[in-house]
């Protein structure tokens, strides 16, 4: 006769014990404990009413690792911009932005939309559709920026905008986008957020080794 062992009954009956809890506990219906959490609302902390989304986005913004440069009027824009052009060797300067195009015209600088020729450095200029202060983001679409190589192959990536597009969050920016476009949404939206970072080198926190190697916003005050 062979005699099967079933372990000690104690122990036995412990587990099955146990079990049976943890069985109890998953057929049991689930107890909301996050009924009273409003999905909806906005998790940021709201702005301080002295400062608000101008002032919120342009710290955040610099906090990123961007440039930040205000001018009172296009004019003082565009002869900022042939000192920078001439200081920091940004020629030839890329951009596909028609708004681009058209703020240049007659003022002596020229824009080449050749991303991809042999240069140490690709300096591309463009506009875009909103900025977010809540994260100090900048909001840029292949529609308004003409290509997506203007953003994707720039090495330093100047951006023209006005206080006028600065929204509070995430949910304001997809508004903008909407109001815009309607149903003919542009095929690619890009949210960014200062330089590009990477961790692949070494495990050390690298700046524009992939991607954006310098990012800087001109706010401009437009009539």
């Amino acid at each position: 006769m062979k005699i099967f062992s079933f372990g000690n009954l104690s122990e036995r009956t412990n587990k099955e014990q146990i079990l049976a809890k943890v069985r109890e506990a998953v057929m049991a219906k689930d107890e909301n404990k996050f009924s009273d959490v409003n999905m909806q609302a906005d998790t940021w902390t709201p702005f301080k009413e002295e400062d608000g989304a101008d002032f919120t986005f342009v710290e955040r913004f610099k906090e990123n690792g961007g440039i930040f440069v205000y001018f009172e009027s296009k004019e003082d824009f565009i002869e900022a911009m042939k000192q920078y052009i001439v200081e920091n060797q940004w020629e030839p300067l890329c951009s596909t932005s028609h708004k681009m195009e058209e703020i240049f015209k007659d003022s002596g600088i020229e824009l080449s939309k050749d991303f991809l020729s042999n240069r140490k450095k690709v300096v591309s200029i463009t506009n875009c559709e909103c900025l977010i202060a809540h994260t100090g983001s900048v909001v840029i679409t292949d529609s308004c920026a003409g290509s997506r190589a203007a953003y994707s192959y720039a090495d330093t990536l100047l951006i023209y905008a006005s206080p006028n597009q600065i929204v509070a969050g995430m949910k304001d920016a997809i508004k903008v986008l909407k109001e815009k476009y309607g149903s003919s949404k542009p095929s690619e939206t890009v949210i960014i957020s200062g330089p590009s970072r990477s961790i692949e080198i070494d495990n050390q926190l690298v700046i524009g080794a992939q991607g954006i190697k310098q990012i800087a916003l001109f706010l401009v005050e437009e009539e």
